[in-house]
């Protein structure tokens, strides 16, 4: 089942490019692939076992082309858990929804097949992940992941926008994931082979060297923070918003970005004896969802909002695998990962049909048009509703649990539990009050911004009131097969309750008051539309400097050791000249000499005879 589930998304993406100039024909490959992949996976949830709820990613392995190499034993196994069986559920649902979104909004674009193939060819690079049980499959998804995205970004190639941002993601996850794939193969070399169970219980046997496992974690979670977009690695996925909006509702909500918690969440026993590590981590993510959720709060455009909202909510995401104690960790963050997944997609998926109603994606310019969409305007809602954490929905059930798995006993582990706690209660209510801002910003607006109303087309109807229905009891609706992700204790809930409140209240305060207004539209708002200058750091601090390396090796190798050799070949020519020279002169020397000398020798001859007679 787990080979299946692999192998139909990659058959789809080779059909779908196949006829890629048929546009239409391959959109409606892609789209059937997709719902045939989901029915798979809907069959190996339901028959995945109950049992392995507790332990996540209880090794239940299927058969792979084992080989040996270098004395490495590489298995390639592929595992399938009740987890694993929910995530690749999670994947597919979403690439189902997104691949029918593009068939309606690149209609009129003359690279859709392409697009479409490699929507399904991440998808399957995702599922790769979530389903593998060999650290070198793991990496293999990892990596044709981040070409993937590469791809979608640029999409729009024939723009210089696009194309820089698919370079900039590129590089900036490639940079990020040389830590991973040192960390990895130090694993790797260490346990003999790449099996992920063995790699687990070799590195936590008594027999494990504890600093060389903290390196390999640490490097593990640097390649993590650069691929889920945490600080200092953060920008590239705010310019990823120049691809088309169904790739970044993929990117943001079911792979990519979610792909480094499902990896952390594999190595977890590694990761809870790794204290360097999980340090590292949790300022990374402490300091990143509180920054990103206050660049949320006075970002200028909507749909850079949902990419800032994105960088915080992975934060959270990754809060419990960086703060929580041995209990439910991997539930608390797979469980948010799937809430996130769901009200994020129909949030891009929603924003995007509004730019098309008004032309872009600007705050200003969305004023009001939820006003003449109510599917659009009780999907908008219904996202920023789960975003915001109002208890009881999808995301407000996931949410507690990650407050309750960094909170529970959070006193016997260290200040940076303590701080990844305290960001998370501030990003609570931060995450609130932007979801407030960005749904007055569709709602409200006077009668004479609110245009005629546009037919939205019956598929992307039916996809945004799905994704809103499970925006709102998806919690409810799977119950069991949910990851175990512990449970909320009541005074806990009525603590984030009463954040969340707070936080509706300042939203909906600063919205109505002009010092928001002049904070979006003034120098903060421009800095946070700019990324937080981070870029531009990167220019000067790396760029730059690297360039000057370069010119400077170009200098040396072109005006020094060139000289050398520019010499040597110089020596050679002067000589060569010299003797041509010499070689010329010489033969009309010689030729006077013979001249002369027969001259003579006729004189000689001439007086003999002379002289005879």
């Amino acid at each position: 089942m787990a080979w299946a589930l692999l192998a139909l998304p990659c058959l789809t993406a080779v059909l779908t490019l196949g006829i890629a100039r048929r546009g239409a024909l391959a959109a409606f490959v892609a789209v059937i692939g997709s719902v045939a992949t989901l029915a798979v996976a809907v069959v190996a949830l339901a028959g995945a076992p109950a049992g392995a709820r507790g332990a996540p990613f209880a090794e239940d392995l299927g058969t792979g082309p084992a080989t040996t190499l270098g004395g490495i034993e590489m298995p390639l196994q592929l595992s399938l858990s009740a987890t694993s069986a929910f995530l690749a559920l999670v994947v597919v649902l979403v690439t189902t929804l997104v691949q029918t979104y593009s068939a309606w909004y690149l209609a009129d674009d003359d690279r859709r097949g392409v697009f479409h193939a490699t929507i399904a060819l991440f998808a399957a690079a995702m599922l790769l992940v979530v389903l593998s049980a060999d650290l070198v499959l793991t990496v293999v998804g990892w990596e044709v992941m981040g070409w993937c995205s590469y791809l979608l970004i640029g999409h729009w190639s024939r723009r210089e926008a696009p194309r820089r941002a698919g370079h900039a993601a590129f590089i900036v996850t490639r940079i990020a994931d040389i830590g991973l794939l040192l960390g990895v193969a130090v694993l790797i070399a260490g346990a003999g082979t790449t099996a992920r169970g063995e790699v687990i219980a070799h590195w936590t046997s008594a027999v494990a060297e504890p600093a060389t496992r903290s390196v390999a974690l640490l490097l593990i979670v640097i390649g993590v923070l650069g691929k889920s977009a945490q600080l200092p690695f953060h920008h590239w996925l705010l310019d990823a918003m120049e691809g088309p909006t169904p790739a970044s509702a993929l990117i943001h909500a079911a792979t990519m970005v979610a792909a480094g918690t499902v990896v952390l969440a594999q190595l977890l026993p590694l990761l809870l004896r790794a204290d360097p590590a999980r340090a590292l981590l949790g300022v990374s993510v402490a300091a990143t969802m509180l920054l990103a959720a206050l660049c949320a709060l006075v970002e200028p455009d909507l749909k850079r909002l949902l990419a800032w909202s994105t960088i915080s909510q992975v934060g959270v995401m990754l809060a419990p695998l960086a703060a929580a104690g041995s209990g439910p960790t991997s539930g608390a963050a797979l469980g948010h990962l799937y809430g996130h997944a769901i009200f994020k997609a129909l949030l891009f998926l929603t924003v995007g049909w509004l730019a098309v109603t008004r032309g872009s994606t600007v705050a200003s310019a969305l004023v009001g048009s939820g006003r003449s969409h109510p599917i659009a305007l009780l999907a908008w809602a219904a996202g920023l509703v789960s975003l915001a954490g109002i208890p009881l929905v999808l995301g407000g059930l996931t949410k507690e649990h990650v407050i309750a798995a960094v909170g529970d006993d959070v006193g016997a582990r260290g200040p940076v539990a303590h701080l990844v706690l305290g960001s998370l209660l501030l990003t609570v209510v931060v995450t609130a009050a932007y979801a407030t801002r960005a749904l007055l910003v569709v709602v409200l607006g006077s009668d004479e911004r609110v245009r005629s109303r546009a037919v939205m087309p019956t598929a992307v109807s039916g996809i945004l009131v799905v994704l809103a229905v499970a925006s709102i009891i998806g919690g409810l609706a799977l119950g069991a097969r949910l990851p175990d992700a512990g449970h909320v204790p009541l005074a806990l809930f009525l603590v984030v309750l009463a954040l969340v409140v707070v936080g509706l209240a300042i939203g909906f305060t600063l919205h109505r008051s002009e010092r928001l207004d002049r904070l979006v539209d003034g120098r903060a708002g421009r800095l946070v539309g700019a990324g937080l200058g981070v870029d531009v750091l990167q220019r000067l601090v790396v760029v730059r400097p690297v360039q000057a390396l370069a010119r400077l090796v170009a200098f040396l190798d072109r005006e020094v050791l060139d000289t050398y050799v520019r010499a040597a070949a110089w020596g050679v020519l002067g000589l060569a000249d010299g003797g041509t020279s010499a070689h010329r002169r010489s033969r009309p020397a010689s030729g006077l000499a013979l001249l002369g000398g027969g001259v003579l020798l006729v004189a000689l001859v001439t007086a003999v005879v002379v002289g005879t007679a």
